[in-house]
């Protein structure tokens, strides 16, 4: 038995796409971030951000072979060991927190744990003088990028920055 979906990457739409068995269409797209070049004020290249959502609006039961597939696609973009992998946690619906755990529970079972870190950090982001956003978010590169280094010290500054913009 397959363990994870057949996908196809649509070139017009520049995502994964794959359909579960219960006809939900999944798209995945890795799209530049260009937060870690702006706290830095030099091009850091290969940042991006992943962005994960049912084209549809039904409810999926989890299903072991959409996590497969997910991670069958973060896999491949890791091949390249330069890129690295922003993750922001959709507020829609007040289902952050469980997103987040979600992507967290996947990492904590998956077998590239040991050549991919992954950082989680959730930032409080004041939207006004009386209310703040939180953001659940992982950031993930590979053990051997030549920026190990700095990548976690601008990841780490996220929230000092966004909030310096208010």
């Amino acid at each position: 038995m397959q363990s994870h979906y057949n996908f196809i990457f649509d070139t017009i739409t520049n995502t994964y796409n794959f359909v579960t068995k219960n006809n939900i269409l999944y798209r995945i797209a890795f799209i530049v971030d260009e937060t870690f070049s702006a706290i830095s004020g030099e091009n850091i290249a290969n940042v991006y951000q992943i962005i994960i959502e049912k084209a549809n609006g039904d409810i999926e039961p989890f299903y072991p072979k959409v996590s497969k597939t997910v991670e069958n696609i973060i896999e491949q973009f890791f091949l390249n060991i330069d890129n690295s992998l922003v993750y922001i946690c959709s507020e829609a619906n007040d289902k952050a927190k469980a997103r987040h755990e979600i992507f967290d529970r996947w990492y904590k079972n998956s077998i590239y744990k040991h050549v991919i870190v992954k950082i989680d950090n959730i930032l409080n982001i004041k939207i006004s003088e009386n209310e703040v956003q939180k953001l659940y978010t992982s950031f993930m590169f590979h053990s051997k990028n030549p920026n190990y280094n700095k990548l976690i010290k601008i990841y780490n500054q996220i929230e000092d920055m966004l909030n310096d913009i208010k």
